[in-house]
């Protein structure tokens, strides 16, 4: 089968951290290679990929923004692809690409006993390598022709839902687990979603299913992004955070070096750029005492941490979701009207280089391979 394959170079790894989007596409540590097809464990199923999606997390592996201290959790070469739609048997099925203690053939660690199978303690051990599909060399992700899951991975998607939708399942999981973990329990009466892409946009739809009813603002600094988000539920969309943060009333002062401070803003700022300088940004955006959510991957960055402990901000991470969450996830795909509008471009496996420059370049909202 034909599959795409990451080759780990710490010299690409450097020159593409030090060039970032100028790195050439077709330099990355990436190989179009025919493998054998996927040995299938047992308890597992093969399925044929339908669609895989390009994440800001595969692109940061590829540019080199992942931190190195993440890196004993994963394990390579690995076919890449962690956003997967597929079939078995003629049906089609989303893939929850999370590797457990159950996948591993291990008794329950602590966290899955309680069900936070996504924080699993035993990520690095038992019957494969390090990582979940898609960061794990023993078993392919969805950047290949066919994969192998595992059963209870394997959610039917609903008839009235187009793939294009279906495909985001995983990082609209992502958001739900988000959600649920710093707004759900208390609803802000008015919050900010700081970045339109793909994370962002279907935070904004993902609040609107899940039944919040407050003001909902969202930066966009491109048109397509402000239309999109306006689509999916926003009420207000921004050309900048600052600007967000003028709507709201909140107060600038200006400090030595240049440095800026505010008083205000909203109750609560999901941060779903991915940029260090996003992160910074909500950082002050959100009110004394309130929350940041981080759904965005920084990595590595040089970050002011005053206004966490000067404005008592509470920082909430959010990296993948519980098997319930992504169950719950895949339910809400009925309901998610208009995310299929998000799915931009579609490229096969062979156009690697292609896909990957339109997906740094921003230039569609989301770009998928189609195997």
């Amino acid at each position: 089968m034909q599959a795409l394959v990451f080759y780990p170079s710490i010299p690409r790894y450097v020159a593409s951290r030090m060039l970032g989007k100028r790195y050439p596409a077709r330099a990355l540590p990436l190989r179009l290679s025919s493998l054998p097809e996927p040995e299938r464990p047992e308890g597992f199923e093969r399925l044929k990929v339908r669609l895989s999606g390009i994440c800001g997390s595969d692109l940061a592996l590829l540019y080199g923004k992942n931190s190195p201290s993440l890196s004993p959790m994963f394990s390579f070469p690995a076919v890449l692809g962690h956003e997967i739609l597929a079939e078995l048997g003629g049906v089609r099925v989303v893939v929850n690409p999370v590797l457990s203690c159950l996948e591993r053939g291990l008794p329950e660690c602590p966290a899955c006993a309680r069900g936070d199978d996504h924080l699993c303690q035993n990520v690095t051990e038992g019957n494969f390598a390090p990582g979940m599909l898609g960061f794990c060399a023993d078993l392919p992700g969805g950047w290949a022709q066919r994969i192998v899951v595992h059963r209870e991975r394997i959610f039917p998607v609903d008839e009235r839902v187009p793939d294009e939708r279906a495909v985001l399942t995983e990082p609209m999981a992502v958001a739900v687990h988000g959600i649920h973990t710093a707004l759900a329990r208390d609803w802000p009466k008015e919050l900010l979603v700081v970045g339109a892409g793909t994370i962002g946009l279907v935070t904004v739809k993902a609040l609107r299913v899940m039944g919040y009813t407050g003001v909902l603002h969202v930066v966009a600094r491109r048109s397509r992004q402000a239309e999109l988000a306006r689509s999916l539920g926003a009420d207000h969309i921004h050309p900048s955070t600052q600007a967000a943060q003028q709507a709201t009333g909140a107060r600038r002062y200006r400090g030595l070096l240049g440095a800026t401070a505010w008083r205000g803003g909203y109750e609560a700022v999901v941060e779903a750029s991915g940029s260090p300088g996003g992160l910074q940004e909500a950082s002050w955006a959100v009110r004394e005492g309130g929350r940041v959510l981080l759904l965005g991957a920084p990595g590595m960055a040089l970050h002011d941490f005053s206004p966490y402990w000067f404005r008592e901000v509470r920082l909430f991470g959010s990296y993948c979701y519980s098997w319930d969450t992504f169950a719950q996830t895949v339910k809400m795909l009925t309901e998610a009207e208009g995310l299929e509008a998000l799915v931009s471009q579609r490229f096969p496996l062979e156009a690697w280089p292609e896909a990957l420059g339109a997906a740094s370049a921003k230039k569609g909202v989301k770009v998928v391979f189609q195997p």
